[in-house]
């Protein structure tokens, strides 16, 4: 037998198609076939669960009759493909291919694509987490290729404007706003705050973001209107006005601005992937880091890993060290909720990318609060997170992320009820977060150190509502509301669990010192929940 004839050759760019090593055409018919093969080609290890596979083509079916699709896929696609059906490997629980026997178009360490070509041309699964799938392998693969035509990151250029329609101190306090927001922004995206325009500029030479600043006094009442543009799009990132108690207010450790420098900010970076250029390695890190954001806070064990690989390569465009931070949050949360086999691995990882992600960002408020809070949950290092998250609100009073690190430094460190008055600042300025439910589980957490179950319940409410896949929220609320006599609701919690986390027993959260549950068990409030069993 020559050596390739049992290999199938498996193109993805442009239309998929198979062919077997005598040239024969062994392409699978039907999209949901083709899609079921390229899902997993693309996957790690060319592996995935049963229940990802079923999620990703049927996930507006109900369980069973997804599982029942699934087979009956399977089943066509190894007759579809013949004597080559060995190529794949299925059990109870996953579904795989062998590596070895396939030679795929977009693996090879050669790839080279001639004219504009997308992956998985005119496939039509009709599944929307097929299309979100498809959408960012695609630009995975666009990232490759860019990353294959070298181009340093200059950053991103900010003009920071006041627009004043008053006297007195309203222009500084109107910069002072604005330099808040781009320091916001300039925490997440290699960028830089200009002031003015280079003496030698030219009519194109306006730079990438205008933050403008409207600041207002009338008849006894003060307004502010930002407006983030991009500059050579002439679109509106964002828009807001605001009512003041004062001009002056800006200058005061108010919360209030806090939260209208957060939200600008990140309203602003979500649309920012979309206006600046994708060629620009700024515009694809950031792309890539926002996306990795959604999947990380979902607190799933798969898309935990995808994001992983999406901030790897934000980093691999672009070494900055926020997505080493980032990285650093995820190996935090695969540590505590148990989430990978090789937890040694996982811990060594983290520290190594703890200390990487501060040398890459000394200077970032919000490296130091990630790596800050990181250092609390994963290392119960109070002394060393309380030093980094002061100077995270030190130098970001605004940051969202910085007064949340502050809170879980001093919990730990004791001071619960100071804690407690951080968590519900950071809460605060985070609000109109779409990640609001990562604010909301900690002010719970904090809530049930300082003994205020009340507290503890609204906020866990508040996750379980943003986020109703946010296992780590129904955790609490199930042993909060069994404290608390409400047992109707404590059963519906712990029946919600069974359906969204593997494994969980009411046994397992009394008995299993590993169950992600720290502080409730420090505090003895997990025996309430015996009155369920």
């Amino acid at each position: 037998m020559k050596k390739d004839e049992g290999h199938l050759r498996i193109t993805l760019v442009g239309p998929l198609q198979v062919t077997a090593a005598d040239g024969a055409n062994l392409t699978p018919v039907g999209a949901k076939n083709q899609g079921l093969l390229a899902l997993l080609v693309l996957s790690p290890g060319m592996s995935r669960p049963r229940r990802w596979l079923e999620d990703k083509l049927w996930s507006t079916f109900a369980p069973e009759q997804a599982s029942a699709n699934l087979r009956q896929a399977l089943s066509k696609l190894r007759t579809m493909l013949g004597a080559h059906s060995g190529c794949i490997l299925a059990d109870r629980t996953t579904i795989s291919l062998v590596p070895a026997q396939l030679d795929v178009d977009v693996l090879s360490a050669d790839l080279k694509i001639e004219g504009s070509r997308d992956l998985l041309e005119g496939l039509d699964v009709r599944d929307p987490e097929f299309e979100d799938w498809l959408r960012e392998e695609r630009a995975r693969l666009q990232t490759r290729l860019d990353a294959a035509r070298p181009s340093q990151p200059k950053g991103l250029l900010m003009r920071c404007r006041t627009q004043v329609h008053t006297g007195g101190m309203a222009s500084l306090i109107g910069d002072v706003l604005t330099d808040r927001i781009g320091e916001n922004i300039a925490e997440q995206v290699r960028a830089w705050r200009q002031a003015g325009l280079p003496l030698d500029a030219g009519d194109n030479d306006r730079g990438d973001l205008e933050i403008c600043c409207d600041l207002v006094e009338n008849e006894g009442s003060s307004f502010v209107y930002i407006k983030i543009v991009h500059l050579p799009s002439a679109r509106v990132l964002h828009s807001m006005q605001e009512s003041l108690d004062s001009p002056a207010e800006v200058l005061t450790p108010s919360v209030r601005v806090a939260s209208i420098v957060f939200e600008a900010a990140d309203r602003a970076l979500s649309k920012l992937p979309l206006a600046v250029e994708t060629t620009r390695p700024e515009a694809r890190a950031t792309a890539l880091s926002r996306l990795a954001m959604y999947r990380m806070f979902s607190f799933e064990p798969e898309a935990l890993r995808e994001a992983d690989s999406l901030l790897s390569q934000a980093h691999d465009i672009d070494g900055n060290g926020i997505y080493t931070a980032w990285r650093c949050l995820i190996r935090n949360i695969q540590m505590i909720e148990l989430l990978e086999k090789d937890i040694d691995a996982v811990s060594d990882e983290l520290h190594e990318m703890n200390h990487k992600a501060l040398e890459q960002g000394a200077d970032n408020a919000l490296v130091q609060a990630l790596i800050g809070q990181v250092r609390v949950m994963a290392l119960g290092d109070a002394a060393g997170a309380m030093d980094l998250a002061k100077q995270s609100v030190e130098r970001n009073p605004s940051g969202g992320f910085g007064w949340l690190s502050l809170a879980v430094a001093t919990n730990l460190a004791g001071e619960h009820d100071k804690a407690l008055e951080h968590s519900d600042r950071a809460r605060q300025i985070a609000r109109h977060s779409p990640f609001r439910h990562w604010w909301d589980l900690y002010h719970c957490i904090v809530a049930v150190a300082c003994n205020r179950p009340g507290i503890a319940i609204e906020a866990g409410e508040a996750a379980a509502r943003a986020a109703p896949a946010f296992r780590p929220a129904h955790r609490h609320l199930l042993a909060l509301y069994a404290l608390d006599r409400q047992y109707d609701k404590a059963k519906a919690t712990a029946d919600k669990l069974a359906k969204i986390e593997p494994g969980f027993s009411i046994d397992r959260i009394l008995h299993d010192d590993s169950y992600p549950v720290r502080t409730l068990r420090n505090k003895g409030l997990l025996e309430p929940i015996r009155g369920l069993l």
